[in-house]
């Protein structure tokens, strides 16, 4: 595993048309298994004592994410296409269907760059359009 630092840019675009702009950044660990880029780290943006294990996985062709702690949830990202998961909890448990407007990967052996453009709906309700940039850089 190779010491990496991720920073996360999301715009999340309500159906009111308000934008909202939420940043993090964290360390992590990268490696490259099965002809497969991980990216796994710690995500404590939302809330300092319910940290969430975050994994990132890409092919090159489509993006996953695995949330784990305060939320569970697996989302997948392929352009062109709506997928479902469901997102838990310790509240409720609801249905995310996603569908990928714009999806560009440019990974590289510990360093690289994701950005994601999707629409969401909650339970069968659209709640908004997000725009997702994800970089990893090699840690010093």
């Amino acid at each position: 595993m190779i010491k990496v630092f991720v920073t996360t840019t999301g715009h999340q675009k309500g159906l009111d048309g308000n934008k909202e702009k939420v940043l993090h950044g964290a360390e992590g660990q990268y490696y490259f298994r099965n002809d497969k880029h991980y990216i796994k780290y710690d995500d404590s943006s939302m809330d300092e004592d319910n940290v969430i294990r975050t994994t990132l996985k890409t092919d090159g062709r489509d993006f996953n994410i695995f949330r784990r702690g305060a939320v569970d949830t697996e989302m997948t990202f392929s352009l062109g296409k709506t997928t479902r998961t469901a997102y838990r909890t310790p509240y409720s448990m609801m249905e995310l269907e996603i569908n990928t407007k714009k999806l560009v990967i440019d990974m590289g052996e510990a360093a690289g760059k994701v950005d994601l453009c999707y629409d969401m709906a909650v339970n069968g309700d659209l709640v908004g359009e997000y725009e997702l940039s994800i970089k990893i850089t090699k840690a010093e």
